[in-house]
Formats: C-alpha cells, structure tokens, sequence
C-alpha cells in the first residue's frame, strides 16, 4: 500500500501542498477513488486516505500506527563533513533509532547550522515511509557532547571505538530495556571525549576487526542490535 507522511491528521477532506499532491497523482498516478494511507510520523497515527481531486483527498477516521518501535534508542553522532548525516540518519531511521542527535567534537570539521535540522527531518520521514515504519525518530543537534550524554537516560549506553571491548558481549549481557549509541565523527573521539562518555556510564565499544567509516557505523551497529536481540 502507497503510504504519505502527512502531519496533524483528522477525519475529513483537506489539500495536499504541492509536494504531496506530486507524489501522489505524478510519481504513483493515482486518480479520483484511489487509495493510500496516511501517516503522521510523529504522531504514530495512520488513517486511509481516498482521492478525491487533483489537490484534495478524504481521510478517514485516525487509528495507531501498526508499525512502530518499541524500543527507545538513541544515536548520538559527531557532526561529520559534508551531506553525510543525510546517510547517517536515513540509516538509524530505517534500523530504529528514536532519537538522532548530532553534537559537536574536538575532531568534526564544522557544526551544521539549525536549519539542517529541518532536512534531517524531512529525511527521517520520507525513511520512516520507505521502511513501512509509521513513527520518525526525533532529530537534532546537540548543545554539546557532555551534555548530550547527560541527558541520556537508556539502561545500556555504547560509545564507539576500535580500542573497546566487544560490542555483542554488551548486548548480550542482558536484555536492555532502551539503549544509546555514540558514534564520533571522521577521525573518531579523542581520549578526553571517552573518558567523559565512561563517566556518563557508556561502556567503550568496538564493532568487530574493521574500523568503519562515520556514515557507515549506524547501519553496522543497529544491525547488530537487531540481530542480537538488542
């Protein structure tokens, strides 16, 4: 079934803005009497949706989205160069993760500014769409990396490095009731950095034998976390 994220749902008629009216009625080509359904990510709530013109369909009454996480996971992720958080966080939605946070590092190259958050969030839910989920993790950017991990209130908490033990004797010590992940950014944490994380309770972890580029480390570890049972 087609599926259109869609904000603030409620039974009745209403106007698709230009973008939705595209997708619907140019890239899927649905007319007059069609159906799909739509989903605030956001929200986790669905309904299904009839076409009724070009630019206007008629919801139907709002129900719980059927497909949504139930395990809190936060990724916290160094700001990495370039559109690579755009990869970052189309993975942790795909394979996840409730909550993105992008925090500045002594080794990031340069802090995003406030509107790629908007972006990212845009991406958060056109991921959530592909992936059949029906909720969209939270995105943001952090005011800093000490204070991001203080906030951080998951039972099982990994900060990332080649140097740390095994991450699947982590996951597999206990089943873990939410979890967070800490990933730093092109070049990795500095000393200082995972001292701070080991004082926040995060125990320094390493995938395997291979050291993975920043924009790979989501899908590799939440992969992981899935497949151990996490």
């Amino acid at each position: 079934m087609i599926r259109l994220p869609m904000s603030d749902l409620c039974e009745g008629e209403r106007e698709l803005d230009a973008a939705q009216a595209r997708y619907v009625s140019r890239v899927h080509r649905l007319r007059v009497g069609d159906c799909f359904v739509a989903f605030d990510p956001h929200a986790a709530l669905e309904c299904d949706a009839e076409v009724v013109s070009a630019r206007r369909v008629r919801l139907s009454k709002t129900r719980a989205s059927t497909h949504v996480t139930s395990l809190a996971i936060t990724w916290i992720h160094g700001c990495p160069k370039g559109d690579k958080a755009d990869a970052i966080v189309r993975d942790a939605t795909e394979l996840g993760a409730t909550r993105i946070v992008f925090v500045p590092t002594a080794r990031a190259v340069a802090r995003p500014a406030a509107a790629r958050v908007e972006r990212w969030a845009r991406i958060a839910r056109e991921a959530a769409r592909q992936c059949n989920r029906g909720d969209a993790p939270v995105v943001e950017l952090g005011a800093s990396f000490d204070h991001t991990l203080e906030s951080v209130g998951a039972t099982t908490r990994v900060c990332l490095d080649p140097r740390g033990v095994p991450l699947r004797d982590v996951l597999m010590a206990k089943p873990a009731d939410s979890l967070a992940f800490a990933a730093g950014p092109e070049g990795g944490f500095t000393d200082g950095e995972l001292r701070a994380a080991t004082q926040h309770a995060f125990v320094v972890c390493r995938l395997g034998t291979r050291i993975m580029r920043t924009e790979t480390a989501p899908a590799a570890v939440l992969g992981a976390a899935l497949l151990l049972g996490g």
